[in-house]
């Protein structure tokens, strides 16, 4: 494993840089963690590569085996793996990160939210990635296009190499991040790795006018890498220990459908007409098909026979592994929430193991953002919050909030309500609003009364 140690001796020279950097992507893209990755990812784009290379073999009498190229081999293949790694994430971050102060969000862009989901949904899939904090805006660096660099001692990150292509056929783009700055590169097809440009400081400072427009300039120099990873739990791959259920999910399905389309055909047994070749008895069905007569000579016999398909065998394997993998991941079974319209409490029992699920995924996610503030220079002890994204019952939960409401003030009243009505993002707004609605009545009422004393 290639750490800061192995990096510093070749930051002075640029072949040996480039040399490092080659190897360290390498040594990242053959990486077990890297393979594990690749594999989660596909099944999260509901590619599920193993169901796609399963080939049906039949033996031949002498023991050989060949690809069956007769029977039927439909390869099905199941989204539960997005399905719940969607709404892990979504149960945690749909309502949005909240802090007290809302100019903390503003400070790492528009789409800071989004950006955020985006990060914990590669960490789900890989155990890890990564956020690069610009000074403007939170950007997302995949862990398949990042390779970190660890201290040696401290296993914090003290640089990492960023590398990517649009497709296989353009240059890959390759930047190396240190807390001072970063260089850029880039690697042609068919060639070598070049220097595309020299070590720039992240953030400069220029002084103009309107008369010789930029006329100095100054670097701000840091000792911290603007790069932080957040974990997935565990620091692994949501794919773990669940990868086999969803391939046994997979064949059971499609070995499913294989059946009933092989139970399709209706096999005939014909007694005492041992000296039928193979045009007799294509003839035989031919005609079966076009008069659905059969006619027999002295003893002769035939006789129709139909595969039977166990269909309630693969519907419960199927029910059973499904349930195992939503129990595994944590997940939440739609299904049972939609018998009519549940209490909630009885949501509040369903959504149990995600709740603990989300509390874990929470402290990475906070580890992160705090990690993020110290890169920006922000207060750690700023207050983070979350609220939890649940299908409840809307209207028990809002009487809930209105009745108890003369137990709390009007600020946290308006927060709950717009918590539960999905539109906490617009709670600031909505509360300047209120304001300026009270202080229009005031003066209204104001200037009312000072009418009535006129007169």
């Amino acid at each position: 494993m290639y750490t800061y140690s192995d990096l510093e001796p070749n930051l002075g020279n640029e072949s040996n840089l480039i040399d490092f950097i080659q190897m360290a992507i390498s040594e990242h893209q053959s990486s077990p963690q890297y393979r594990i990755a690749q594999k989660a990812i596909a099944y999260y784009k509901h590619e599920n590569p193993d169901i796609a290379k399963v080939e049906k073999i039949v033996y031949d009498m002498l023991g050989m085996a060949h690809r069956d190229l007769i029977s039927p081999n439909h390869k099905l293949a199941n989204a539960y793996y997005p399905k719940i790694i969607n709404q892990s994430v979504s149960h945690l971050l749909t309502n949005g990160i909240a802090f007290d102060d809302p100019e903390i969000k503003d400070r790492f862009g528009a789409n800071f939210d989004g950006t955020v989901r985006k990060i914990l949904t590669d960490a789900k899939n890989c155990g890890v990635s990564y956020g690069f904090f610009n000074g403007e805006k939170l950007i997302h660096f995949p862990f398949t296009q990042f390779k970190a660099i660890p201290d040696d001692y401290t296993n914090e990150i003290r640089a990492g190499i960023r590398f990517f292509q649009i497709d296989e056929n353009k240059p890959m783009m390759i930047t190396l991040y240190e807390a001072d700055g970063f260089t850029e590169f880039v690697k042609e097809k068919d060639s070598d790795i070049q220097l595309k440009s020299p070590k720039r400081a992240y953030v400069v400072n220029e002084l103009s006018n309107d008369t010789e427009g930029v006329y100095d300039s100054s670097a701000d120099s840091s000792s911290v890498l603007p790069i932080y990873p957040l974990y997935n739990i565990n620091k692994q791959s949501d794919i773990v220990g669940n990868l086999n259920i969803l391939i046994a999910i997979d064949i059971v399905n499609s070995n499913l459908i294989n059946n009933v389309s092989q139970g399709e055909l209706v096999y005939w047994v014909l007694k005492n007409y041992g000296g039928m070749d193979d045009i007799d008895d294509s003839n035989f069905i031919i005609n079966l098909l076009k008069t659905h007569i059969v006619h027999l000579d002295g003893d002769g016999e035939a006789q129709p026979h139909q595969i039977s398909v166990p269909f309630e065998a693969s519907q419960a394997s199927e029910a059973s592994l499904k349930r195992q993998l939503f129990d595994n991941m944590d997940g939440v079974l739609t299904e049972t929430l939609n018998a009519g319209n549940l209490t909630a409490t009885a949501i509040n029992s369903a959504y149990s193991d995600l709740r603990q699920h989300s509390g874990l995924l929470e402290y990475e996610v906070l580890e992160f953002l705090h990690g993020l503030f110290r890169i920006a220079g922000i207060d750690e002890d700023t207050s983070v919050n979350f609220v939890y994204y649940e299908t409840i019952n809307p209207t028990e939960m809002i009487q809930n909030v209105l009745a108890s409401s003369s137990y709390f003030d009007d600020e946290e009243t308006t927060k709950l309500l717009c918590t539960y009505l999905g539109i906490i993002d617009d709670f600031e707004g909505i509360q300047k609003r209120k304001a300026k609605e009270a202080m229009a009545r005031a003066n209204l009422i104001q200037q009312m009364g000072g009418n009535q004393n006129a007169e």
